[in-house]
């Protein structure tokens, strides 16, 4: 009775569990579908802001030098461009979502894509979207699935 007790409080098992691997593959299935159902949405939201959005330039209107948190001593810089550019006349600005490590000029002209029916959504590059990446989810969904197959195989 004493080593039951201290197997079960290790998390060891002392017996023989039946059904707990096809809960874990079913678990895994139902998480790697979910996955790879965001991954098509997502995918789909891309395409459809790529095919919607027009391409325009910009200009640099100014720099915005910021310091990641563990640089204390300040040698690696790290800059945001604020991007100036008009739509049907009107002017919008624009920050870098991430920061650069090279140096824009003030006035230096950048590609912006933007959609045609709201401007101030805008990307400052030609192919970046201001949608979340789907290849996170594609690959944790497959590689759920693969380790659902993987449970199915090994205890049928």
């Amino acid at each position: 009775m004493e080593l039951n007790f201290i197997f079960l409080i290790s998390a060891r098992p002392t017996g023989n569990f039946q059904g707990s691997t096809a809960l874990f593959m079913a678990l895994f299935a139902i998480i790697a579908l979910v996955l790879l159902g965001v991954g098509g949405r997502l995918y789909q939201k891309r395409k459809a802001w790529i095919e919607h959005s027009k391409l325009t330039y910009g200009k640099v209107v100014e720099i915005s030098r910021r310091y990641a948190r563990g640089d204390h001593a300040g040698r690696f810089p790290i800059y945001f461009p604020i991007v100036s550019y008009q739509v049907n006349g009107l002017e919008f600005r624009r920050e870098a979502e991430r920061g650069l490590m090279k140096n824009y000029e003030i006035g230096q002209e950048i590609p912006v894509r933007y959609l045609s029916d709201k401007p101030y959504e805008a990307s400052l590059n030609e192919q970046s979207v201001p949608v979340l990446s789907p290849n996170v989810f594609f690959i944790l969904g497959l590689l759920m699935l693969i380790s659902a197959i993987i449970l199915s195989v090994i205890h049928p």
